[in-house]
């Protein structure tokens, strides 16, 4: 009997997602260039541009900078009988959590590499993923992980069977980083299912010799970090907390718009001219709150129209095409929320 999974949960396809991280730049070129290109080679272009813009861009801010030295940092002391140490991913709904974690997985999976030159033949797994489902059970967790790497799931296995059988495919597989997602569903489950899975977890990372991470939200304030338990998930990782920008100083708002122009390069837009999108800065953050997943949606999408559309002269991202493209829910919820602030305000003056 298997268990459900997630959008990465097996083996296979998140190796080809960590493969194909590593190779998500632009190929430069030029308007000209492009229009003198038969109409099959321009068409394989733009497919191969509208995949890669696609498949998330990702831009370094601080705090991607902070994710990849806690990684390092963790990574260092992995082989420590005592004193290793994981990474708490924390941070609010749009503020891009899911693609931090898949870019330092990807990261992990280059150092993997770049160690052990074999690792195919040698059958390593560099990376490891599991979502944490609603009501999760230390069994459950377990059977999850086996299910990741394709080994076969008995629904009678005891807790402790299934450790042990995850733990020899961790030492096997030479597993360097482990992902457990939503791992607020685990702060949320009953008293009986949060104490086992997490004690679950604790005992597992206390055996394997790879840098645990946990992402979701709220975690600082969940029992996932403030139990008894909880509290020594806490002594034991790094904290790094992704949160929307904000443009209340000058060198905000120079971060916001060193962020607008990282993605500009990275969309790669034919008649688009060098930091164009700036003029547009104020826009932007008022559209997106600061959140850089609302960003990348609201820029990706408008790149992508460009593109589909089929006209290289008309590729360039103007006002009115921004304003046409919903975003979601939430960030859709809290423009309301300003521009009924705003419009409060401007009666009262």
């Amino acid at each position: 009997m298997s268990n459900p999974s997630g959008h990465f949960d097996q083996r296979e396809q998140l190796l080809e997602l960590l493969e194909s991280v590593s190779n998500n730049t632009p190929t430069p070129v030029s308007l000209n260039e492009y229009k003198s290109w038969t109409r099959a080679k321009r068409r394989a272009f733009d497919e191969e541009r509208s995949r890669r813009i696609a498949d998330s861009i990702v831009i370094i801010t601080p705090a991607l900078q902070q994710l990849r030295l806690a990684y390092r940092r963790a990574a260092r002391v992995a082989h420590r009988p005592v004193g290793r140490t994981g990474i708490i991913l924390d941070g609010d709904p749009t503020t891009g959590k899911t693609t931090a974690a898949v870019w330092v997985m990807g990261e992990a999976h280059a150092r993997h590499i770049d160690r052990h030159p074999r690792w195919k033949e040698d059958g390593h797994v560099s990376v490891v993923y599991v979502e944490i489902p609603p009501n999760c059970t230390g069994k459950m967790l377990m059977g999850r992980i086996l299910n990741f790497f394709g080994a076969p799931v008995v629904p009678r296995q005891t807790l402790e069977e299934r450790t042990r059988l995850v733990t020899d495919l961790f030492a096997k597989s030479h597993t360097s980083l482990v992902v457990f997602d939503e791992i607020q569903n685990l702060a949320q489950s009953n008293t009986t299912g949060r104490f086992e899975s997490a004690q679950a977890i604790k005992n597992l990372m206390n055996a394997v010799k790879a840098v645990p991470m946990y992402v979701g939200f709220d975690l600082d304030n969940s029992q996932f970090t403030n139990d008894e338990l909880g509290a020594q998930f806490a002594s034991r990782c790094t904290p790094v907390h992704l949160g929307k920008l904000d443009i209340t100083t000058s060198e905000r708002r120079q971060l916001w718009a060193g962020v607008i122009v990282a993605f500009e390069e990275q969309l790669g837009l034919l008649a688009q001219p060098p930091q164009a999108l700036l003029e547009h800065a104020a826009y932007l953050w008022t559209r997106t709150r600061g959140s850089i997943a609302a960003l990348s949606r609201l820029l990706t999408t408008a790149a992508l129209d460009l593109i589909e559309d089929g006209n290289p002269d008309a590729e360039l991202i103007t006002k009115e095409l921004l304003a046409s493209i919903p975003l979601d829910l939430t960030s859709e919820r809290l423009l309301s929320e300003a521009n009924a602030v705003a419009e409060e305000a401007s009666h009262a003056a």
